[in-house]
C-alpha cells in the first residue's frame, strides 16, 4: 500500500489508552482551553493574547485585510511568537479561529483548532531560553475557516525566509497521530524529524499521501517543504487512512463515516470532547519534533 508508513515502538494498549508516556502534564492547558469559548473570533483573540501576558510570552499580532467573514470581518489578524536569531525560520503553525455561523454565533472550536493553539502556547512557553540554531516562528492563524486567509498572508509575505512548516490541526482526542507531508524538496528532513519524534514517544503515527486540506496548504502552494498533524484514536486513524487513500478497498460499510469526522464543524465540537492527555501528547510531540529539526536543518 503506498503512501503508508506507520512507526510503532510498542503498543502499552491494543486501541484504547495512551501509548506514551507523558512528561510534565500541564492542569493548565484546559482551563485555557476554555478560555477560548467566546462568541466571536476577535474575542477568541482577545482570550489568546490574555494568555500569552499571563505566561510572559511575547508576541506581534500582524494584521491584514481579507475577503468577508460571516460575521462581516474584512481585517484579519495573525499571533506570531518569535524565538532564536538568523534569516531562515522554521515556521510552526495552528489556527486559532472557529467556524463562524452565518446567522450569527459560532462553534466553539475546541477540537478544530482551540487545542492545536493552547498547545503550540505550550510549546512556546517550552521554547523560551532554548539555544536555537534557526529561528523559530510559532504563528496562530486567523481566517483559516474562510479559505486559509491568515496562512496565505503570512506565508506571502514570509515564504523567501520559511525553511520548513509544522501545522497542528485537530489535536484534542485520540492516541495516535495522522499526517500529511508536502512533496517539496526538504521534506524529507521534516518527514524523519516527525518519525523520530514519535519513535521516542513510542507514539503509532500514520502517513496519508492524501490528507485533508488546511493551512498546510498555503506552505505547498509556495513550495515550502510542510508537515501537517492530526490526533485521532488509533482505530480511527486507520479508518481514515483507508477512506482517503483506498475508500473502494477500504473494507468499511457504505457511507461509514468516523465520528471523527462528524465532530467537526458542529455543536459537538466542544470541551467535553478534549482529552488533556492528548493535549500532553502534542506538547511534546511537536517540542521534540522542532527541536529535532533545528539540529537536522543547515
Amino acid at each position: 500500500m503506498t503512501g503508508f508508513r506507520v512507526v510503532i515502538v510498542y503498543f502499552l494498549f491494543l486501541f484504547n489508552g495512551v501509548a506514551a508516556a507523558v512528561e510534565n502534564p500541564s492542569p493548565d492547558s484546559l482551563r485555557d482551553l476554555a478560555r477560548l469559548k467566546q462568541d466571536s473570533n476577535p474575542a477568541r483573540l482577545e482570550a489568546l493574547q490574555e494568555i500569552l501576558r499571563e505566561r510572559e510570552i511575547t508576541y506581534e499580532v500582524q494584521t491584514f485585510q481579507s475577503s468577508q467573514s460571516p460575521h462581516g470581518r474584512t481585517q484579519g489578524a495573525n499571533v506570531v511568537i518569535t524565538f532564536g536569531n538568523g534569516p531562515r525560520e522554521i515556521t510552526v503553525a495552528a489556527h486559532y479561529d472557529a467556524l463562524e455561523l452565518p446567522r450569527g454565533g459560532m462553534i466553539d472550536g475546541m477540537l478544530d483548532n482551540g487545542a492545536g493553539s493552547i498547545t503550540l502556547i505550550r510549546v512556546a512557553e517550552a521554547l523560551k531560553g532554548r539555544k536555537l540554531r534557526h529561528r523559530v516562528r510559532i504563528v496562530l492563524f486567523d481566517m483559516e475557516e474562510i479559505g486559509l486567509e491568515g496562512s496565505r498572508k503570512y506565508v506571502d509575505a514570509h515564504k523567501e525566509e520559511i525553511l520548513a512548516g509544522i501545522n497542528l490541526d485537530v489535536a484534542g482526542f485520540g492516541d495516535s497521530v495522522f499526517y500529511g507531508f508536502s512533496k517539496t524538496p526538504g521534506t524529507e528532513r521534516i518527514r524523519k524529524a516527525l518519525m523520530t519524534a514519535c519513535a521516542d514517544q513510542a507514539l503509532l503515527c500514520v502517513d496519508s499521501e492524501n490528507f485533508p486540506g488546511g493551512d498546510d496548504r498555503s506552505f505547498r502552494a509556495a513550495n515550502i517543504p510542510v508537515v501537517s498533524l492530526s490526533f485521532a484514536p488509533r482505530l480511527t486513524a486507520f479508518q481514515i487512512w483507508m477512506l482517503l487513500n483506498h475508500p473502494e478497498k477500504s473494507g468499511l460499510q457504505s457511507g461509514f463515516m468516523p465520528d471523527f469526522f462528524k465532530i467537526l464543524h458542529s455543536p459537538e465540537d466542544n470541551l467535553s470532547k478534549i482529552d488533556p492527555a492528548t493535549l500532553d501528547l502534542g506538547f511534546q510531540l511537536v517540542l521534540n519534533t522542532i527541536l529535532k529539526l533545528d539540529a537536522a536543518l543547515e
